[in-house]
């Protein structure tokens, strides 16, 4: 078997590859992982499931994966897609083959694809227990509590129910022998440190130093003379997000007196609500209020939307750690939404963020109305939020990452 190759990390991923012909690719922020990655280890293996072009999410930006093999410190296995029951029957034997050559080979370990059946990282565990290897879990939500959805009548719901808790219990398993957690924000947290043996708050961001706004930028929006608010959000149209509940407060916000000629509010984002979003706009004759423009893959441009805004107003309604709110506190603009463990540790020292329950649509829109009638108090919450963004870049938030891997995995 022979002892592992030193500094080298094996880290299984649920963020899928791409094949496409004879080229292999991956998710343009994975992508960028992978390289941060690889600022911290000397060799580096991964493990990620190869994606059908059916099920491919027209949303995702995706990258080849050639230049970052050039150096040679890079493996990619690729691991079939094992969602269905019967697919994660018929490939479960190979993929516990592949892990038990791997693992003995790669001196540290990290799981984070636990909980679903098709998840390989819960067999990875499996194998690493198996031959005593520590090993750490890297979960940036928290598992089994996305919604089933209306549609999914009793007896399905009854089936899906009884699968979800077999599947969690088997999660918790491998999370309750890890020797290290890693949780992404205060939420995810909070949900799992009970039951780990080493906890750690981390975060999963994919922006430069040099993306927090300049205070020269945010002196200049701040000093902006043209009395107008700018509301948005960055992320998908889906149910998890809210956007129907936030089109509700915008409304709400707009029917207000002295302040609806004032406020853009923009949605920025594909999903899978987007043509149900833009249909309720257009319901309330919002479209000079609202908009949902789409999509943009162009990062640079998404920086820039960050830095336009005065108001970051989300509806998140489950428990995760959405890498937007990170974002827009790193373009020192105030957020308004619904509270989490997450969003609250963000601007827990330096401030930026107002709150009110999960499914509060009016009291989303009176704290709203709150900073937009109040100057004074949204310029002190913008350069708070600044204060508090300046502590996260992807160069921090990886070494951060590595170190604990290291220190804790290293036995």
């Amino acid at each position: 078997m022979g002892m592992p190759l030193p500094n080298c990390l094996l880290l299984e991923l649920p963020v899928p590859f791409r094949r496409t012909g004879d080229a292999l690719h991956v998710e343009a922020q994975a992508h960028n992982g992978i390289q941060r990655w690889l600022d911290n280890f000397e060799h580096l293996v991964i493990c990620a499931p190869v994606i059908p072009e059916s099920q491919v999410d027209s949303t995702m930006d995706w990258k080849p994966a050639q230049d970052l093999l050039a150096g040679g410190r890079l493996t990619l296995h690729e691991l079939p897609w094992g969602y269905h029951p019967r697919d994660h029957v018929k490939h479960r034997a190979a993929v516990r083959a592949l892990f038990r050559d791997l693992i003995p080979r790669s001196r540290f370990l990290c799981f984070s694809n636990l909980g679903w059946s098709g998840a390989w990282g819960n067999i990875a565990a499996e194998e690493a227990r198996r031959i005593g290897r520590p090993y750490a879990v890297w979960l940036d939500w928290e598992l089994h509590v996305t919604p089933l959805g209306a549609q999914a009548g009793r007896l399905k719901r009854t089936v899906l129910n009884l699968r979800r808790g077999f599947e969690r219990r088997r999660a918790i398993h491998a999370i309750r022998h890890a020797s290290l957690g890693l949780f992404h924000g205060r939420t995810v947290y909070d949900a799992y440190a009970a039951i780990s043996r080493e906890p750690h708050v981390v975060h999963d961001v994919h922006l430069k130093k040099d993306d927090v706004i300049p205070e020269e930028a945010l002196q200049r929006r701040l000093a902006r003379g043209d009395n107008r608010i700018r509301i948005g959000y960055v992320g998908r149209v889906h149910e998890m997000k809210g956007p129907l509940a936030w089109i509700a407060a915008i409304a709400a916000v707009a029917a207000h007196p002295g302040i609806g000629d004032r406020i853009e509010a923009t949605w920025l984002g594909n999903g899978p609500l987007l043509e149900q979003a833009r249909e309720d706009v257009r319901r309330r004759g919002l479209e000079h209020v609202i908009s949902f423009p789409g999509g943009e893959s162009d990062r640079a441009k998404v920086v820039e939307f960050f830095r336009s805004l005065d108001l970051f107003v989300f509806c998140h309604n489950t428990p995760e750690s959405p890498r937007c709110l990170l974002e827009a506190l790193m373009a020192g603009v105030p957020l308004v939404g619904y509270w989490s463990a997450f969003a609250q540790d963000l601007v827990e020292a330096e401030g930026g963020g107002d709150f009110v329950p999960i499914g509060d649509v009016e009291g989303l829109a009176q704290a709203i109305i709150h900073q937009l009638e109040d100057a004074p108090l949204r310029q002190r919450n913008t350069l708070a939020a600044r204060r508090s963004g300046t502590h996260f870049s992807d160069d921090a938030v990886f070494a951060h990452r590595s170190e604990l891997i290291k220190r804790h995995l290293a036995g």
